[in-house]
């Protein structure tokens, strides 16, 4: 009999060990770095910086010298005089050989249209890292807003049961005579009202998931659940060191700087394009009539040198496009700033006003807690009413929901301030 015992105690102990060992708990981390490995916003993001480095390369191919093959077969044919004789004839010309071009000198032109897609590189990169930080405060909303459902559904649940301890309790004083039917009426309608308050935090529940799996992009099964931590308190600054930290280190304005000295530079170009270009030339060539008899070689080098005169004013045109273009750059980077002040300055009131209210709310919470046991002592005493019940009810779900709706707003005004900065990783 003990044997058989120890056999029962050792088989639930190894299934509870199963089911603890299935408990997955995801950390923001962890759902961070999920989003950016499976998120097709980063790979958006990548193919676009990847295309910015191949049309970096194949500018700066113009750098280099340009070296092709070339091969061919003709054949020729027609009429033809042989002195006063008149004749047909044949024959074939068969060519191969390399050519060779590179650029001696064109004041500049293609070295200022390198550094303009070398800072256009760099621009996507920055653009790149911002679509990142983007991805990351999406993370971090939606994690929290799934926390801020599984903590609401907890005090729907703690509300219901309440409810039903009170209905409960105005049944056995309304059976022996000690309240009116109005009381049992009023604690049925409080708890069908606790049910329904019930049923829209289970329907947040769901929404919230499918938010979350949606930026992470993976399905998350049921026996997952997330680190709680939305009471964590994060590490303060100020406004003006904010502010500091956004100029400096907002991906938006680094990328507009670089973008800006890109238009810069191809203004430039588009000017110097006026200017001459010097070309050096060479090349080794083979010809022979027949394929079965030896190739000749030839070879040929040289200087060209090539000014546009006219080009029914293209130049021009191209000169205007890219100063107006240079225009919108800077206008745009003006307007970036001032977005990215008022950006900082924004969140960070939002990140204070939703610390002041953590205070504010926990204390609500226990004043809250406080009347609703007072309503009830004084309910079971038969010197209280079923409208005090229902008031102190109504007050403690209210207090505990806008105390989860604090640390809620907290943990994402946290995060949207970093973001603003340019700091979130």
């Amino acid at each position: 009999m003990n044997k058989k015992f120890l056999v029962i105690i050792l088989t639930v102990f190894i299934f509870a060990s199963i089911n603890y060992a299935q408990k997955e708990i995801l950390t923001l981390r962890q759902c961070i770095d999920l989003a950016l490995s499976k998120n097709p916003q980063i790979k958006i993001a990548e193919g676009n910086y990847e295309l910015s480095a191949a049309l970096l390369k194949s500018t700066s191919s113009f750098l280099f010298p340009q070296i092709s093959f070339q091969t061919g077969w003709t054949r020729n044919g027609g009429t033809t005089f042989i002195g006063p004789i008149q004749r047909e004839g044949f024959y074939n010309n068969f060519t191969y050989g390399f050519q060779v071009q590179q650029l001696v000198f064109d004041f500049g032109k293609s070295y200022t249209k390198v550094a303009a897609s070398s800072d256009l590189k760099n621009a996507s990169g920055e653009d790149f890292i911002s679509t990142k930080q983007d991805l990351i405060l999406a993370t971090d909303i939606a994690y929290f807003n799934y926390l801020q459902a599984n903590r609401l559904i907890e005090v729907s649940n703690e509300t219901v049961k309440q409810a039903e301890e009170h209905l409960r309790q105005a049944k056995a004083f309304y059976s022996v005579g000690k309240s009116p039917r109005f009381d049992v009426l009023k604690a049925e309608t409080d708890l069908a009202n606790a049910k329904v308050n019930l049923i829209s935090a289970e329907n947040n529940i769901r929404i919230s998931k499918l938010q979350l799996e949606n930026v992470l992009n993976q399905k998350l099964s049921d026996s997952v659940s997330l680190e709680d931590n939305l009471e964590v308190k994060k590490d303060s600054i100020d406004v003006k060191s904010a502010i500091e930290n956004a100029i400096n280190n907002r991906p938006e304005i680094i990328s507009g700087k670089y973008k800006l000295n890109a238009n810069k530079s191809l203004l430039t170009s588009a000017w110097l394009t006026n200017l001459p270009s010097i070309n050096a030339t060479g090349g080794y060539n083979w010809r022979s009539y027949n394929i079965n008899q030896p190739f000749p070689n030839s070879w040929n080098v040289g200087l060209t040198l090539s000014l546009p005169l006219f080009q029914g004013f293209a130049l021009d045109a191209g000169v205007e496009q890219a100063r107006a273009n240079l225009k919108t750059t800077e206008a745009v980077n003006d307007a970036l700033l001032q977005s990215v002040m008022l950006d900082v300055e924004q969140q960070y009131s939002t990140l204070q006003e939703a610390s002041e209210r953590i205070t504010a709310t926990r204390a609500l919470v226990a004043q809250a807690g406080e009347t609703l046991k007072l309503a009830e002592g004084r309910y079971k005493q038969g010197v209280g009413s079923a409208i005090e019940i229902t008031d102190a009810l109504v007050g403690y779900y209210n207090a505990e929901t806008s105390y989860i709706q604090s640390l809620y707003d907290y943990q994402v005004s946290y995060a949207r301030l970093q973001r603003a900065m340019g700091l979130l990783k």
